[in-house]
């Protein structure tokens, strides 16, 4: 198949991630795909630096018609099958594509409702064939509040590359980077740091386990967006506590296979705005215990107690007993990250999620 996918962010997140990397896989498994995004974006500088199929289109309102007219003569010159939007800016974008009659699908990534009513709802019902959404919970409100006919709404969850995430990956050199011990038992998050992804119940959780597990250590991986608050925030609250030696901030980092497994301990301490989250797939596969707070689709893959924990939002006191449980108990912790790899295998390998993604491509192409 012949498969544009459209981009309208202008940060870096799990959507743009998750997009490029449908993209490589598949240029890498026989089809031709190109991802169009703002010149401006993230995901264009950074697919750009990788090597991949970026087409710089101008996304700046819904009726960008300099953008339009890139994403028509694209779709001609190359005879697109399928057009697969996932953002606001860029469906609107493509509804006269649709019009005209090319197979368009549309991508729901985040869990905050659409507003009920017929003008929010417009362009998953009447600007495209088809509907993916990232999570089951996505699913249902898109059905139950927007509407959408469910036999038009197909669930894609999340995937993973079970070869670049494996139980084999060392985290030696990345504790030794930051002066980790071998020994100490190591927790951490990794997001972008912004609001919702519940930084601040992480360092909750930090202080109160380091007042009885002294030698744990833990580090935030990621970057903040924007003006950097929550960032900024982060390590005032660390510094006024004096504890730059034992919770660490790194940064961006593009070893995440390495980070995750330098942990004993895989912390996702969203409070909204969450699908099933690509870090708890990486985390299962690369055979790590995960805490994940109990919100949106996170449910969906972690079964508490038997594949991890599962913890309220926005309680860093729950956070921190679950983490000094997994601490305290390495056969639990082992049976956990064991038991997350199996669901890996079994349910979230990239293979599969792909698959799912062009089965509906090709109901799309059916009408």
């Amino acid at each position: 198949m012949n498969i544009l996918h459209t981009e309208c962010g202008l940060n870096w997140g799990g959507q743009e991630y998750r997009t490029l990397l449908e993209v490589e896989w598949l240029n890498r498994n026989g089809h031709r795909a190109w991802v169009a995004c703002d010149p401006r974006s993230e995901l264009f500088r950074r697919g750009r630096l990788q090597g991949a199929a970026v087409l710089p289109v101008s996304m700046r309102n819904n009726a960008d018609l300099a953008g339009l007219g890139v994403l028509w003569r694209h779709c001609r010159r190359e005879k697109a099958d399928v057009i697969h939007t996932h953002g606001p800016k860029d469906s609107w974008m493509a509804w006269p594509l649709h019009l005209a009659g090319w197979p368009v699908v549309r991508s729901r990534h985040i869990t905050v409702p659409i507003k009920p009513g017929f003008a929010h709802g417009f362009i998953y019902r009447r600007g495209c064939r088809r509907v993916i959404a990232t999570a089951a919970c996505i699913r249902d409100t898109l059905v139950g509040v927007n509407g959408l006919d469910p036999a038009r709404v197909d669930i894609v969850g999340e995937g993973v590359d079970l070869e670049e995430y494996s139980p084999s990956a060392s985290g030696a050199a990345f504790r030794a980077e930051f002066g980790i011990p071998v020994a100490a038992p190591l927790a951490g998050i990794i997001a972008m740091m912004r609001g919702d992804k519940g930084h601040r119940y992480f360092l909750d959780a930090a202080f109160e386990v380091l007042q009885s597990h002294p030698h744990a250590r833990f580090v935030l991986v990621g970057e903040g967006i924007g003006g950097r608050r929550v960032e900024r925030e982060c390590r005032a609250r660390i510094a006024a506590a004096g504890e730059e030696k034992r919770i660490l901030m790194t940064g961006y980092r593009d070893d995440v296979p390495r980070v995750m497994a330098a942990l004993d301990a895989v912390v996702v301490a969203s409070v909204e705005v969450e699908a099933q989250s690509r870090i708890v797939p990486q985390a299962f596969a690369t055979r790590r215990a995960v805490v994940a707070t109990r919100v949106g689709g996170i449910p969906e893959l972690v079964e508490d107690g038997v594949n991890g924990l599962l913890v309220p939002p926005a309680d860093g006191a729950a956070i921190a007993a679950a983490l000094m449980r997994l601490f305290d108990d390495a056969p639990l912790r082992a049976r956990l990250a064991a038991a997350g790899r199996a669901t890996a295998e079994a349910r979230l390998s990239m293979e599969r999620m792909m698959e799912a993604t062009l089965a509906v491509y090709r109901r799309a192409m059916r009408g």
